[in-house]
């Protein structure tokens, strides 16, 4: 009894040391990927507006000291469509590493089986009878490839990459998201803002109405100049659905943003713009690759490429394989572990002819390689070009401003002057109405002007992005 319980185990120990063997064998890693340049395109010395200081502030819609707003950022990140999407790809991502990799390790299978067999024979001169066998068995197979070329290897680099790119695509898309949930909410206090001066308009101009006609009863004006103020009130009315229209579409999208059906539990108490939130700092054109996801994305992908060529071409090499098996079977349970068998079987596999599938497939992968190239390329211009557009657009929208200011103070001006020459009876009242009409349109241009001005610094934060994602998404999505 104890001579059959030791020779049970020396399947087992056979098989042991062929697994630590097939573990131990090493990767030639013969394919690498290629070093490329960090920048794939020359870049300008620096940005239009460029600052000594090298650190970017973390969260920068702080600077806005909102509570609101920073509630609804925090929604954002954590509900809104896009972000949840970026989110799902990195975790296929992760999974695919994870899949890639567990080829890189021997697989172990266990088989048992159990088999009751029944069949009838007649013999010569005999009569016929019932034979009933009955067959157990119970082994482990293992499965192992040799990564002889490094195309597990290559493989396992392709899809890392491209996990590291999905990440680098969710804080892409916070970092988006977060500019437009940002942008948005100054879209609606500003459509709000000239709801509310549209609001003293149409009273203002309601009331001028009511002088002109007591004037008129009065014989102090004719009417024409009632019917020309009656013009005026209902012209100016009539950009009121235009504005509720806007309202109603930004807090839709807002709505959207926040990953949202419906706005019930949305609250903008918030009646006045905000201040101007301190300028960014540029740098030099060099700091996009460290700062901006999109760019590293484009950078990872292009890595991933590059460790395809290797795949691609390893996968033209002959791949060695070892399997192993240890069983044991009888036909009676309590000999089972009595009967043993044990393999080991290696097999070589190489191409000799497939009318250059392989080949072509090395082409493609080093033609996606030039693809990813370009985009990378690409990204990086576009990022330039962000930046250089943003700065360009705050300086101008800033004069502008300025010089709007400066009209409107010119406009005040001269529809008093226009006011008292009509009260006089030296100017016609249309003269007045015109002064007054510039006036109030430039009221409520300066609000749109000034939402736009903040709309672009938020977009200077948006191309010059920082690492501040890490802090609201979690590392271990």
């Amino acid at each position: 009894m104890m001579k059959n319980s030791q020779n049970s185990f020396i399947p087992f120990f056979w098989l042991m040391i062929v697994m630590s063997l097939i573990c131990c064998l090493s990767g030639c890693s013969m394919f690498n990927s290629p070093k490329r340049e960090v920048s794939p395109i020359s870049l300008p010395e620096k940005f239009s507006l460029y600052t000594e200081n090298d650190s970017m502030p973390v969260q920068w819609w702080k600077y806005f000291d909102n509570a609101e707003l920073e509630r609804l950022m925090n929604i954002a990140v954590a509900d809104n469509f896009n972000i949840r999407t970026a989110a799902a790809r990195l975790a296929q991502a992760r999974a695919q590493v994870k899949k890639i990799d567990a080829d890189l390790y021997p697989a172990l299978e266990a088989q048992a089986d159990a088999a009751h067999k029944r069949s009838r024979m007649k013999e010569k001169n005999k009569g016929s009878k019932t034979v009933a066998a009955e067959e157990y068995a119970l082994g482990l197979a293992a499965g192992y490839e040799i990564d002889l070329w490094g195309r597990l290897a290559a493989l396992k680099n392709t899809e890392a990459y491209e996990a590291i790119a999905a990440r680098e695509d969710l804080e892409a898309a916070a970092v988006t998201i977060s500019a437009e949930v940002a942008g948005t909410w100054i879209d609606i206090i500003a459509v709000r803002n000239e709801i509310a001066i549209l609001d003293k308009q149409i009273e203002t101009n309601g009331n001028l109405l009511k002088l002109q006609q007591i004037r008129m009863e009065n014989g102090l004006t004719s009417a024409l100049d009632v019917s020309q103020q009656m013009e005026n009130v209902a012209a100016i009315r009539a950009e009121m659905p235009l504005l509720l229209s806007r309202e109603r579409i930004a807090l839709n999208a807002l709505v959207l943003l926040l990953g949202r059906a419906t706005s019930d539990d949305i609250l903008i108490s918030k009646s006045e713009l905000p201040e101007l939130i301190p300028l960014p700092d540029t740098g030099i054109p060099a700091d996009l690759l460290a700062r901006r996801p999109d760019v590293r994305a484009a950078g990872l992908r292009l890595n991933s490429a590059d460790w395809q060529i290797a795949t691609a071409r390893a996968n033209r090499l002959p791949s060695l394989n070892i399997m192993a098996t240890a069983s044991f079977s009888s036909s009676s349970m309590d000999l089972l572990f009595s009967n043993w068998l044990t393999s080991l079987a290696a097999g070589l596999t190489a191409p000799l002819f497939d009318a250059g599938k392989r080949l072509a497939e090395v082409e493609r992968t080093r033609a996606v390689a030039e693809e990813r190239l370009a985009q990378y390329g690409e990204t990086v211009a576009r990022a330039v070009r962000e930046v250089e557009d943003g700065l360009a657009n705050e300086s101008n929208q800033r004069q502008y401003l300025m010089l709007l200011e400066k009209q409107i103070s010119a406009a005040r001006l001269a529809m008093q002057e226009a006011r008292l020459r009509y009260l006089s009876g030296s100017s016609a009242f249309l003269n007045y109405l015109v002064e007054i009409q510039n006036v109030q349109r430039l009221d409520r241009r300066i609000i749109s002007v000034k939402a736009e001005l903040i709309k672009f610094r938020i977009g200077l934060y948006r191309a010059l992005c920082g690492g501040w994602t890490d802090q609201m998404i979690k590392n271990d999505i």
